[in-house]
């Protein structure tokens, strides 16, 4: 699908009816600019263990722009600018992956730093901040998720951070960085529609909701805003990142019609 407007960093896709909702998918792009590849190893495969690969692709944008929700979708791959880590932390965040490759070799200095993540950081949040105000104007409360995948195990990577967590994650996790981000009522409209396909789905378990979620809590306390991971096995070898094309064309249309009735639902409460 031809995106109605293209940068280098991002692709959005208009609602094309009553605007209700947005839809972030930060983290499934794969495009390493020149400017970053001296920094790190000549290894893709490496490079990509932590991208979501393929988020994009499991939902029907057409269907979500007619039902009134706005996506915004990132293209440069995390390992060189992290959307969800705070804008002083997100260029090469990753020294190493979750299963602990090496992935750079060297660091920037300073002003190189800053100058490459005010150029790929800086315009994503800018470009959130406009398209909620706009969906303000549209909503008593606005709604907003944030959309990533996330592996079915939880390597010692994870374990370390969480170390509450189960090793086996469950098929989607909500958060809303435990209950700071939204209403009760926003998380549990769409938690219950999850729950219906995928009973086992949890709510900030084992995340709690990342840097794009809190920024644009800070930002717009105002409004209902969540972070959804999808675990990689409902769709993807996770060894190789191929996307299974059964898996996909069963999860394609649940997830959109899970995402478009939560979105709904929400609207039409308010």
């Amino acid at each position: 699908m031809k995106a109605e407007q293209t940068e280098e960093i991002f692709s959005i896709y208009s609602a094309k009816n009553q605007y209700k909702g947005l839809l972030s998918i930060p983290h499934s792009g794969e495009i390493i600019p020149d400017e970053f590849k001296e920094y790190l190893i000549d290894d893709f495969d490496i490079l990509s263990r932590d991208v979501d690969t393929g988020v994009h692709e499991l939902i029907d944008i057409n269907a979500l722009n007619e039902a009134g929700i706005t996506v915004i979708k990132a293209h440069i791959h995390r390992i060189c600018i992290d959307l969800n880590r705070p804008l002083d932390n997100s260029m090469l965040n990753w020294k190493k992956n979750s299963r602990a490759e090496q992935t750079v070799v060297k660091e920037p200095n300073e002003e190189t730093r800053k100058r490459l993540q005010i150029k790929y950081h800086s315009p994503y949040y800018e470009m959130l901040k406009a398209l909620i105000n706009e969906l303000k104007k549209h909503s008593k409360k606005a709604s907003f998720v944030d959309l990533h995948s996330m592996p079915s195990r939880a390597t010692d990577y994870h374990l370390k951070i969480n170390p509450n967590q189960k090793v086996i994650r469950p098929p989607f996790c909500l958060s809303d960085v435990n209950g700071a981000s939204c209403d009760e009522n926003f998380i549990k409209t769409f938690h219950s529609n999850f729950q219906n396909l995928y009973p086992s789905s949890s709510v900030n378990d084992p995340y709690f909701g990342g840097n794009v979620t809190r920024e644009i809590n800070s930002l717009f306390p105002d409004i209902n805003n969540i972070q959804i991971e999808i675990s990689r096995k409902l769709y993807l070898n996770e060894d190789n990142r191929t996307m299974i094309q059964e898996k996909v064309a069963d999860l394609k249309p649940k997830l959109t019609d899970m995402l478009i009735r939560s979105f709904d639902e929400v609207f039409e409460g308010n």
